[in-house]
């Protein structure tokens, strides 16, 4: 694929998902492919188990895939373990167009409806349905709720979209020169 993901994005997307620890076996992963479960528990000084749920939760969110095979004298199983660098854009776009939808309701909701809100930072803003219901006081600081100016909140919301579906639009592009866009369905 055209578009390289730096290892280091990998690391810290991976610690956004899974944490810290998640975070160190991507990294060594990263280094040694094909490294198996017991053998990253080791060099990071680790719970076997801690290890194989991080792997796995990995797996399910195919950002990881793996060899099974058996040891000839035991017959245990032996797991290697891969990153799917490839996947990992699949992956950050199934995410970015999740978050492009919700910033999307968002944005229909403050365009939509007239909030109040107390002013002190950190306090919900409210529905006038639920500023009235509270005869516009906020029920954390007993302040008076008065109407909300959201234009600042409306702006920066669009900026946003746009921001993040100009990037999809691009690696979408990218995805189209390679060869890999969505089929298209046959009609009758």
């Amino acid at each position: 694929m055209l578009l390289i993901i730096e290892k280091r994005t990998i690391i810290d997307l991976v610690t956004m998902i899974g944490g810290e620890m998640a975070g160190k076996v991507m990294k060594l992963l990263l280094r040694k492919p094909g490294i198996t479960d017991e053998e990253i528990a080791l060099k990071l000084k680790v719970d076997v188990r801690e290890v194989r749920r991080i792997l796995h939760r990995l797996n399910e969110l195919g950002i990881l895939h793996y060899e099974l095979t058996r040891d000839k004298e035991t017959e245990h199983r032996i797991f290697k373990w891969y990153v799917e660098e490839g996947q990992v854009t699949g992956f950050i776009m199934t995410h970015m167009k999740k978050i492009l939808d919700r910033l999307k309701r968002k944005l229909e909701s403050e365009k939509n409806h007239q909030f109040y809100w107390c002013g002190t930072p950190g306090h919900r803003k409210y529905l006038f349905d639920e500023a009235m219901d509270r005869l516009f006081r906020c029920p954390e600081c007993g302040n008076p709720l008065q109407p909300y100016q959201n234009e600042e909140v409306v702006k920066a919301l669009e900026w946003k979209i746009a921001e993040l579906e100009g990037f999809l639009e691009e690696l979408m592009k990218v995805g189209k020169v390679e060869g890999i866009e969505e089929k298209p369905t046959k009609s009758k």
